[in-house]
């Protein structure tokens, strides 16, 4: 089994284990769902601000008679058996009727969203090693998370005479996003197993993937070296996100393999000035100057007298008699990208 087998298979055992988290959380989050929609047949139905914190009685359904009208809200004052509830009492009914925290329930579906999520991107930089398509592939599913369900709910319009309650704004019902985590929970493990399917299937479309990454005759040449790629997605950090970095190289790769080679010296340029606010510093030319030894200055120096200066002859030279033809050669700056990035992802895995 070579390196990349490797790590497909270790990606899918981490998809296994959340699948089995979200197994063991199905059965209180299927409580959970249950009350919540308990709750909501309680509701006034509305979520502006001053209409939403009403429910019926204790948590009960209204008779027909009762029912909240949107339409006209509190501009009769409040109708008879319709109370206020803080979202605290909201909470505590759906833990006491369920013994679930819903609280907990929330982190483990922020869990298994989060680390499906960088899985995923894991995935997306594998596989483009085999090739664009096989990339999309994966690039192309996304988690029906929480937020999504609950923006199904969301994107309605709430009509009503009451404009007091309308300039007031909107507030989110408690039981209505954790009705949405819930549901969450119950249908991720199938989705993750729908995502396991993905994965064999483009690897079985795509044969190469036992034998590597493609070479020049066969399939995408990199610029960028996978495995720096590979450390990039898997970093944590509160303060950078690197999506948009690992996006640029991907698609310099991209541009690289197709022969690109104005595309490629573009997209280097966008990458050095990308980076430097993980360095704390304002522009690549103060990276440069400033950071590190002396041998990692020598070695990102071509990167800025050189390879910025060729990306901005491209870019602002106008059309003339004769132009110089682009080659292969005057965007050749792998090494010097590569322990860039490297640098990069030093500095956000330590914070």
């Amino acid at each position: 089994m070579d390196n990349m087998e490797k790590e497909i298979e270790k990606i899918k055992n981490e998809i296994k284990k959340l699948w089995k988290r979200a197994n063991e959380s199905s059965e209180s989050a299927k409580k959970m769902a249950s009350v919540c929609n308990l709750i909501n047949s309680s509701w006034s139905g509305s979520d502006l601000v001053g209409h939403s914190d009403f429910f019926y009685g204790d948590f009960v359904a209204p008779p027909h008679n009762r029912r909240f009208s949107i339409e006209w809200g509190l501009i009769n004052g409040v109708p008879e058996g319709w109370y206020e509830k803080s979202n605290e009492e909201v909470l505590q009914k759906i833990e006491n009727d369920t013994g679930v925290s819903p609280k907990d329930l929330d982190k483990d579906a922020d869990f298994i969203a989060d680390e499906f999520e960088k899985l995923r991107k894991q995935t997306i930089i594998l596989f483009s090693g085999i090739s664009k398509e096989a990339a999309t592939e994966i690039e192309k599913f996304n988690l029906q998370t929480k937020i999504d369900i609950f923006n199904q709910y969301w994107k309605r319009q709430i009509m009503t005479r009451d404009s007091g309650a309308i300039y007031a704004g909107r507030k989110i019902p408690t039981h209505k996003y954790y009705g949405a985590t819930a549901s969450f929970i119950t249908g991720v493990a199938e989705q993750l197993n729908e995502f396991l399917y993905l994965i064999d299937k483009v690897i079985a479309q795509n044969k190469s993937v036992g034998q590597g990454t493609r070479n020049e005759d066969g399939g995408r040449t990199a610029y960028v070296d996978k495995n720096t790629l590979l450390r990039l997605s898997r970093i944590e950090n509160d303060d950078f996100d690197v999506s948009r970095l690992i996006k640029l190289c991907n698609e310099l790769d991209d541009n690289y393999s197709l022969e690109n080679y104005y595309s490629c010296a573009m997209l280097l340029r966008a990458i050095l000035d990308h980076i430097p606010p993980v360095f704390g510093k304002i522009n690549f030319p103060d990276v440069c100057a400033q950071h590190g030894g002396q041998s990692f200055k020598d070695i990102i120096k071509p990167l800025n007298e050189t390879a910025k200066k060729i990306a901005d002859n491209y870019l602002h030279t106008q059309i003339s008699k004769k132009v110089l033809a682009v080659t292969k050669t005057q965007i050749n700056f792998q090494a010097n990208l590569d322990i860039l990035l490297n640098e990069v992802a030093i500095i956000l895995e330590k914070k």
